[in-house]
C-alpha cells in the first residue's frame, strides 16, 4: 500500500451509486486492457538489456457487494441477491422486521444428513434440495449477451428485462472475459468486518447493532418456530422479550470485556481495543472497529475472550466460524483441505442458524460458503 505503487483509474463524483454510468467513467480503462492484450507494450528487461514484448490481462476485480453489482451489472439485492446463487437464491422475507434473510444452509450438507430433517430447530420444514449449479463465465455470457442496454442514462436507455439478474457490463468487451472463473471477487475483508459486527452487536445487545429485537422476535413467532423466544404479553398490553442464549448477562459481560479491556498488543498488531471498551457502562464502540481489527478479532481474539461464557450450544460455532476465518486467512493453505473447510463452514452456519435471530443472516453471513470456491480459483484469501 506504499504510495509509489498506487495508480488512480477512476473518480466518480457524486455520493450516489453511479449504476449503469460507471461503465461510462470505466470505458478508457477498458481500452486501454484490450490494447495491452491485443498489441502488447514493448518494456525494457534489465536483467536482459533488451525490449521485450509484455502483454497484460485482467485476472479479477476485487470489491464489496454493492461495488460488485456496479461493476457486474448483477443484481445484489431482493429475491435474487445472492451473487453465486443467482436465480436459485434461497431468501425469506420477514415482514416485522421489514428485512431479506439469505438462510437455507442445510442445502450445502450430506444428503442424508439429520438436520435436513430437523424442522423444529430450523424454519419449520425440511430441506432436500441441491446446492445451487455453478455458472462460469460461458454460461452467464450466453444471458448477457442478449441484453441491449445503452451506456448512460437517457431517452435512449433501453432497460433490463423483466425478471433478468443482469445489466450489460463494459467488462463483457474483453475477449478473455467470458473464459474467466471468477470475474468479480467479493472482499473478504468486507465479510469478516460485517460478520464481526454483528456477532458483537448481538451478544452485546449494543443498539444498532445488534441483531435481536422484538420485530425479530415476532418474526419467529410467525414462522412458529422456537416457542420459547417468543414475546411474551404482560397484562398492561407491554411485549417482554425472554431471555435468549446469546446474550451475555452482568456477569458475563464483565468478563468479557475486561479481556480487552486489559489487553495488550505489539504494536501494530492492531488497534488499542482498550480505548473502545467502555467497562462503566459495559460497552464496546464496534463502530470504531477497523477493518483489520475485526480480522484479529475473528481469527485471534475472540475465541480466547469467549472460554467460560456463553452456553456450549452457541459459544462452539462461533469458535468454529472464528476457526475457518483464521484457516483461509493463511497465507499457505493445503488444497486437500479446502473441501473439509467447506464442508465444515455449511455445518457451522447451520448450528447458528439453530440458535441465533434470523435477522443475523444477512448476505454477508451467506457469502462465507462461496468463500472456498473462490479460493480454490485464485488461490489465498490475501492474494484477493
Amino acid at each position: 500500500m506504499k504510495r509509489a505503487y498506487l495508480q488512480l483509474a477512476v473518480l466518480i463524483q457524486g455520493p450516489k451509486q453511479p449504476g449503469n454510468d460507471i461503465d461510462v467513467y470505466l470505458e478508457p480503462l477498458i481500452n486501454d486492457l484490450q490494447k495491452l492484450w491485443n498489441d502488447g507494450l514493448m518494456v525494457w528487461d534489465e536483467y536482459k538489456k533488451e525490449h521485450c514484448l509484455v502483454k497484460e490481462m485482467l485476472l479479477t476485480t476485487i470489491t464489496d457487494l454493492l461495488g460488485r453489482g456496479c461493476l457486474s451489472g448483477e443484481a445484489t439485492k431482493g429475491y435474487h441477491g445472492r451473487v453465486e446463487c443467482l436465480d436459485e437464491t434461497d431468501t425469506k422475507w420477514l415482514p416485522n422486521s421489514s428485512k431479506m434473510v439469505y438462510m437455507g444452509n442445510r442445502r450445502g450438507l450430506p444428503r442424508y444428513h439429520p438436520y435436513r430433517r430437523n424442522k423444529k430447530s430450523f424454519d419449520g420444514t425440511t430441506d432436500h434440495r441441491k446446492l445451487p449449479q455453478y455458472r462460469d463465465g460461458k454460461q452467464i455470457f450466453k444471458e448477457v449477451s442478449k441484453l441491449k442496454v445503452i451506456l448512460g442514462k437517457g431517452k435512449g436507455q433501453v432497460p433490463a428485462p423483466d425478471g433478468s439478474l443482469w445489466k450489460m457490463s463494459i467488462f463483457w468487451k474483453l475477449p478473455y472475459w467470458r473464459h474467466l472463473s471468477v470475474c468479480h471477487s467479493v472482499d473478504p475483508m468486507h465479510l469478516t468486518k460485517n460478520v464481526c459486527a454483528s456477532i458483537l452487536g448481538t451478544l452485546l445487545a449494543t443498539k444498532g447493532e445488534s441483531k435481536d429485537s422484538l420485530k425479530a422476535r415476532m418474526d419467529l413467532a410467525e414462522m412458529g418456530v422456537r416457542a420459547e423466544l417468543h414475546p411474551i404479553i404482560l397484562e398492561d398490553g407491554s411485549k417482554k422479550l425472554p431471555v435468549a442464549s446469546w446474550i451475555l448477562s452482568k456477569r458475563e459481560k464483565e468478563k468479557f470485556l475486561s479481556f480487552f479491556n486489559e489487553l495488550k498488543v505489539p504494536t501494530g498488531y492492531c488497534a488499542n481495543l482498550k480505548r473502545l471498551v467502555n467497562m462503566k457502562e459495559l460497552k464496546l464502540n464496534i463502530s470504531s472497529m477497523k477493518a483489520h481489527d475485526c480480522h484479529v478479532m475473528m481469527t485471534q481474539l475472540l475465541p480466547v475472550a469467549l472460554r467460560g461464557i456463553l452456553p456450549n450450544k452457541v459459544r462452539d460455532p462461533i469458535i468454529k466460524l472464528c476457526s475457518f476465518f483464521n484457516a483461509i486467512s493463511q497465507k499457505v493453505i493445503d488444497v486437500n483441505t479446502l473441501d473439509k473447510m467447506q464442508a465444515d463452514i455449511v455445518h457451522t452456519l447451520c448450528r447458528l442458524e439453530m440458535h441465533f435471530p434470523p435477522t443475523f443472516f444477512d448476505m454477508s453471513v451467506h457469502l462465507l460458503v462461496h468463500l472456498v470456491d473462490q479460493i480454490k480459483a485464485l488461490g489465498p484469501m490475501f492474494l484477493h
